[in-house]
């Protein structure tokens, strides 16, 4: 039953993944750093809810509640993956640019030293 506590805690922790999700599509610094906090929110919510998950295990709308949330996890570990690919093609790129090529062919790679982030 869509009334049921269950079903609504679901419906919370889907909703806090949709945000992480839609942050992830347009991905700063800041919009990173928030997005895992929503995502760490949502995995503790998750283990702490297991056992209260198990008792409704045939529950119809429990079950379609937390399909959804897998979806749209599923969604956000997609939008992760793309997010380091690409910074991981970036750092490829400027290993050729900054330091050409290996002789097998490969990007230099980029010796990364320390981070320094300065926001204006």
């Amino acid at each position: 039953m869509p009334g049921e506590p269950i079903v609504e805690d679901l419906a919370g922790v889907r909703a806090q993944l949709d945000g992480a999700c839609d942050r992830l599509v347009m991905a700063s610094a800041n919009t990173l750093d928030a997005c895992a906090e929503d995502l760490g929110s949502a995995v503790r919510q998750l283990a702490d809810w297991q056992p209260r998950l198990r008792a409704h295990a045939g529950n119809a709308a429990a079950l379609e509640a937390a399909w959804r949330v897998r979806r749209t996890f599923l969604r956000a570990q997609s939008l992760l993956q793309s997010a380091a690919d690409f910074h991981n093609n970036w750092t490829r790129v400027r290993g050729a640019m900054s330091g050409g090529y290996t002789p097998t062919g490969e990007p230099v790679p980029v010796r990364h030293t320390g981070r320094v982030f300065l926001q204006a």
